[in-house]
């Protein structure tokens, strides 16, 4: 019998995964352990290999689209499966209305699809630029054989013209076809996918399309004239043809440029808010990521199970100061992060019953150390976790805290990296914040808040000077702690962090 591919279940808190990319058409032959599509999960963006071989003849799952684990996302023909079987479960599907592919002796029945093709040679700047222009014409001319639902005709006749022309911008930018690579670089420059000419497999745009064509925007830049609205090609060829005025788009693109996916903002909003009296009460919509959905969950189920209390103390921050600029003169990049993950990973040494948890009626000590550093990626935020603190030396824990932020940063973080947390330290001290208190990630207990680093007035030895201080601000599950133990722990994070020797105490790690 054929074989039903499911949303896989990638990590332990996945509910529904997104479909980035197919890696197979249908119509190709697989091969078990061959990759064949690529999910967006909570956690990170995974490879999916097939676990049988066979002929991939239905997809029933598009890229772009969201389901819950467990859907049927295609199926696979195994070698002894009839036509009847192949008809049968097409049927199941709500499919068996459609003709099954062509089995691999006659290729040329299977509907037409781009050849995979090699990293292309570079092109001239001007092709690049050029390229996605071309690109979309076709769009606009397939846009008419998708039909609309029929009770949603009465409401488009209402719309303006230009607003019922909304099929103009498909695909979605989420829906293109492109390598995790070249999405991160899309996202980092605020660039649309759509308007990539892509050269991999399919058409899938790749990391150096995305290079060519930044390239290729920054050397056709034209002598700007009074009034002139900054815009990329694709955007400008559209704005003429749908009749709109730039200027009264806001471009997110590089540079401030109005892009394609301003102006289907721009449209779509006229299409929400027609005929309503509230064109100016709602902006653009923000599609949330797995990753953020999760997050979201998580946060509100911590706030509404877990009964948090707040402490704070003002750490002098002068030793760490002086520690970090020894160590700089040395060579070594050392930062208050990682400071902060070896004073941590002190401190619950020492107080054992912080490094636990709640569990049904009763509080759980966790066996080991593992300190999860939030990092923002993009519009993200993600904790890694370093495992294995126990009697680790700052620099082990430095080189293990930097390597975990540089693969966040490039996306390339598995499950794993995000697991089994015991302690989360979140610092926004780089972005000048005074105070503030983060919400506890469950099944933690508690949550280190870091903030700036300020110069204010101190009295030493009856005497006034500029000293240098930063504000440390605990959350707790009041469950696991009471004020008591938590004041005791971070008494003793203060005191480890304004005694640099004891965070240079060689944790017997060998480093």
């Amino acid at each position: 019998m054929p074989r039903e591919i499911k949303m896989p279940k990638l990590s332990d808190t996945m509910e529904e995964g997104t479909l980035n990319v197919w890696r197979k058409r249908e119509g190709d032959r697989i091969a078990r352990g061959e990759v064949l599509l690529e999910v967006e999960t909570d956690k990170a963006d995974m490879e999916y290999e097939a676990y049988v071989a066979g002929t991939l003849v239905k997809i029933v799952v598009r890229e772009g689209e969201t389901v819950p684990v467990g859907t049927t996302i295609a199926l696979v023909r195994l070698e002894s499966d009839s036509d009847e079987e192949i008809q049968a479960s097409l049927a199941k599907l709500g499919g068996g209305d459609v003709a099954p592919p062509a089995a691999p002796a006659e290729p040329a029945q299977t509907p037409a699809a781009p050849a995979a093709s090699p990293e292309p040679e570079p092109a001239s700047p001007q092709a690049a630029a050029a390229a996605p222009i071309a690109a979309a014409a076709p769009i606009a001319a397939a846009a008419p054989a998708a039909p609309a639902p029929a009770a949603a005709a009465p409401q488009a006749a209402a719309l303006p013209d230009r607003v019922t022309k909304l099929a103009f911008f498909l695909p979605d930018p989420d829906r293109v076809r492109a390598t995790p690579r070249a999405r991160a670089l899309a996202s980092e420059r605020s660039l649309d996918l759509t308007e990539i000419a892509g050269s991999g497999p399919d058409g899938a745009v790749l990391a150096s399309d995305v290079d060519l064509y930044v390239r290729a925007l920054e050397e056709s830049r034209a002598p700007a004239e009074p009034g002139d609205v900054p815009a990329t090609p694709v955007a400008v060829r559209m704005a003429d043809e749908l009749g709109i005025d730039l200027s009264r788009v806001k471009g997110t693109g590089p540079g401030g440029r109005v892009s394609k996916r301003d102006l289907r903002s721009f449209l779509d909003g006229d299409a929400r808010s027609h005929g309503t009296g509230n064109r100016a009460l709602y902006g653009d919509e923000i599609k949330l990521s797995q990753k953020r959905k999760f997050l979201t969950r998580q946060m509100i189920e911590s706030k509404q199970n877990t009964p948090h209390f707040y402490i704070t103390m003002d750490v002098d921050a002068e030793p760490m100061r002086a520690l970090r600029e020894r160590l700089k003169a040395d060579g070594s990049s050392i930062t208050y992060t990682h400071m902060i993950v070896k004073a941590a990973a002190l401190a619950l040494q020492a107080f054992p019953d912080v490094n636990a948890t709640w569990k049904e009626d009763r509080i759980v000590r966790f066996n080991v150390i593992n300190v999860a550093v939030a990092v923002a990626v993009g519009d993200e935020l993600v904790a890694p976790v370093v495992k294995d603190c126990h009697g680790r030396s700052l620099q082990s824990l430095a080189e293990d805290t930097d390597e975990l932020i540089e693969r966040a940063r490039e996306r390339k973080l598995g499950p794993d990296d995000y697991a089994d947390g015991t302690f989360t330290i979140s610092n926004l001290g780089m972005f000048g914040v005074e105070h503030f208190y983060a919400i506890i990630t469950p099944p933690q207990a508690t949550v280190l808040s870091v903030s700036r680093m300020r110069e204010e007035p101190v009295v030493v030895d009856g005497a006034v000077q500029v000293g240098r201080r930063m504000a440390f601000g605990l959350g707790v599950d009041h469950r696991v702690l009471d004020g008591a133990k938590a004041s005791q722990f971070l008494a003793e994070l203060k005191a480890v962090l304004e005694s640099p020797e004891r965070l240079l105490e060689d944790g017997g790690d060998g480093d």
